[in-house]
């Protein structure tokens, strides 16, 4: 299904990480297959700062339809050493407090749904493929 999907990179805010100090960078946008939007995507990082693991979030579901309130919080962790995700607890994330979110998932949510592991496992590969903003990102694992 991966050659399907399509990113559409639509907005990037930054901050200040809470212990360090370092500017941070969100960036976020839709994937479709078809013509169908499957998920939204949050990408969030401190720059210059392999160590604070970059977190990557999807909000899976129904999209276009308000009656539909379906939408679960995926959660990933990129490890710039071994340039590897990691499914975490979305509860904690940011996005969990939005009100597009209907459920939150446990990593063990994730890797015991083998259909969702391997659809979110597409939507990372999408991203990391589609958006160009993500270079940032990937440069991390050549400091780590």
């Amino acid at each position: 299904m991966s050659n399907l999907l399509r990113v559409e990179p639509s907005g990037e805010s930054s901050g200040r990480c809470d212990c360090c100090g370092n500017e941070t960078r969100t960036i976020w946008g839709h994937v479709r297959s078809g013509e169908q939007i499957v998920a939204c995507y949050f990408l969030q990082w401190t720059r210059r700062m392999p160590q604070h693991f970059p977190n990557l979030d999807f909000l899976v579901g129904t999209w276009g339809d308000d009656r539909v309130h379906d939408r679960r919080l995926v959660s990933w962790l990129f490890n710039p050493a071994g340039a590897s995700f990691m499914a975490i607890d979305s509860a904690a994330r940011p996005a969990a407090k939005s009100p597009l979110c209907a459920q939150t998932l446990t990593r063990e949510d994730v890797i015991n749904d083998s259909s969702l592991l391997g659809f979110t496992t597409e939507l990372i590969d999408a991203v990391w493929l589609g958006d160009p903003r993500v270079r940032e990102v990937k440069e991390l694992a050549n400091d780590a």
